[in-house]
């Protein structure tokens, strides 16, 4: 098991925390991928505006990147 931070970005100026959770290494993808599910079912504006869910390790290295459009 391992920490991931998420966040919800557009990948240049705009970051928003989502999230820490202890995942296995395959857990994070699929993690964000929930999250952005969720986060477009409640707020659909948010796949219109490029968003993402982006998850870091402990190590502050990009685990995964989840569009939203690509959830819904």
């Amino acid at each position: 098991m391992q920490k991931y931070s998420f966040g919800l970005t557009d990948l240049t100026s705009f970051d928003k925390p989502a999230g820490e959770y202890w995942l296995p290494p395959a857990g994070a993808a699929r993690r964000g991928r929930t999250l952005a599910a969720s986060i477009a079912r409640t707020m659909p504006e948010a796949m219109l505006a490029g968003l993402c869910i982006v998850a870091f390790d402990a190590a502050g290295k990009v685990a995964a990147v989840v569009p939203l459009a690509t959830v819904h």
